[in-house]
């Protein structure tokens, strides 16, 4: 069976990536979104920078977004471990919830339709991509997912117009980071 030829803007800029085999086993990798913005929909972004104190680029590549976007699915292509961390609006404020995440799968209640103009080739709503599409992508599209991917999300109560978070997020900061920590010590090889 032979694979499909994508031309899509995406692929093409996904190319590099892969084109060579990819290089699967780099550092663990946090991908963070948020908008600084809207107070604790920024928390993301504060985890993110702070983490940027504690590991070498060796051990964590971070990249920070308003919101996940689909180049990220090569970067999700070079590595084993993957964290995805995000605000919840469904959580209670301050409260921490880490869940495994695996790719999305193709069910007869969610098909992925082929892109028009490219035979075979998955489609994804781009404006609100979550982390199974994201680690489908990089496996549909690269060629490679992370063996481990976990989403670490904040539990948001305020999402007003500002840039500072609510105090309890503020108190998550720290304890969101000891996880972080405790995840990339436990399914990341060392550098």
């Amino acid at each position: 069976m032979q694979s499909a030829q994508f031309n899509s803007p995406l692929h093409l800029a996904l190319r590099p990536h892969y084109a060579n085999g990819g290089r699967a086993g780099g550092p663990a990798l946090l991908l963070a979104c948020g908008n600084s913005l809207r107070r604790d929909d920024g928390v993301g972004l504060k985890i993110a920078e702070a983490a940027e104190h504690l590991f070498p680029a060796s051990r964590l590549r971070i990249v920070a977004a308003q919101q996940f976007l689909p180049e990220m699915a090569a970067e999700l292509a070079e590595t084993e471990l993957a964290i995805f961390v995000d605000a919840c609006a469904a959580g209670e404020p301050g409260a921490i919830r880490v869940v495994p995440v695996a790719a999305e799968r193709e069910s007869p209640d969610h098909p992925i339709e082929p892109i028009a103009g490219s035979p075979g080739a998955p489609a994804w709503e781009t404006h609100r991509l979550d982390p199974p599409t994201l680690l489908a992508m990089a496996q549909s599209l690269c060629g490679h997912a992370p063996a481990h991917a976990f989403a670490l999300t904040i539990g948001a109560g305020c999402f007003a117009y500002g840039e500072e978070i609510s105090g309890p997020l503020r108190q998550a900061v720290p304890r969101a980071l000891r996880l972080l920590t405790n995840l990339v010590a436990a399914f990341s090889p060392q550098a």
